[in-house]
């Protein structure tokens, strides 16, 4: 199996054209982190990287990325959301339950299912997977601030940041933030998030190795 991903994991740099934006999308489905929106002629998974993704579509890969999908299906959720469809229900639900998302309005009531999704909310859902908190005492960002604090924190490099917020914030960006998402630092001080999912099981550690270790991935520094 780590053979294979060394042989199927080709190095990409960012996203500076399709080719390489569906390469990302690949790492993180030859991992089981992310799915496609369909399937292409040939049985290979069609990403949509082209496309701006909704609030929903974001949560859902958020869910998949912590390798949660199994948990967020497997029991019967209630949000206070009002717009949420039954096919994201429950990774709306889980995320909202594990405090990784909120609603739009201050009563909570509004969750944006079909909402464009932006940069700053990404980063907002990943720093608050990661541990980071945006509330309470002495949190450690602020909606306003999630992407100059994510490059504070480590999780993201000042070239991301001025990438995110320059450029139109796509599914290939998704997929370009959730793949270095798996070296980001958690609060607790535990490790990384790769580190995370392979002690919680998610992923094998020969797996683990071959992406950490087997594969050079550039990032925008």
């Amino acid at each position: 199996l780590a053979l294979t991903l060394a042989l199927s994991l080709a190095a990409p740099a960012w996203a500076a054209t399709p080719e390489e934006a569906q390469d990302s999308a690949q790492l993180l489905y030859n991992l089981g982190l992310f799915q496609g929106s369909g399937t292409n002629e040939d049985g290979s998974p069609r990403f949509a990287l082209e496309r701006a993704p909704t609030r929903a579509e974001a949560v859902t890969i958020l869910v998949r990325l912590l390798g949660a999908e199994e948990a967020a299906q497997a029991q019967t959720w209630t949000t206070p959301f009002t717009d949420v469809p039954d096919w994201c229900r429950p990774y709306v639900a889980y995320a909202y339950a594990q405090g990784y998302t909120k609603g739009m309005d201050e009563k909570g009531g509004i969750f944006g299912t079909n909402d464009t999704l932006t940069a700053g909310q990404y980063v907002t859902f990943l720093l608050r997977a990661l541990g980071y908190r945006d509330s309470g005492e002495a949190p450690d960002f602020t909606w306003d601030t999630a992407l100059e604090r994510a490059v504070e924190l480590g999780v993201l490099t000042p070239g991301e940041e001025a990438m995110l917020t320059s450029e139109t914030f796509l599914r290939a960006q998704v997929v370009y933030l959730s793949y270095f998402a798996l070296d980001a630092p958690c609060q607790d001080g535990s490790g990384t998030l790769l580190e995370r999912l392979v002690s919680g099981g998610v992923l094998d550690g020969a797996v683990a190795s071959v992406v950490r270790s087997g594969v050079e991935v550039s990032r925008l520094p």
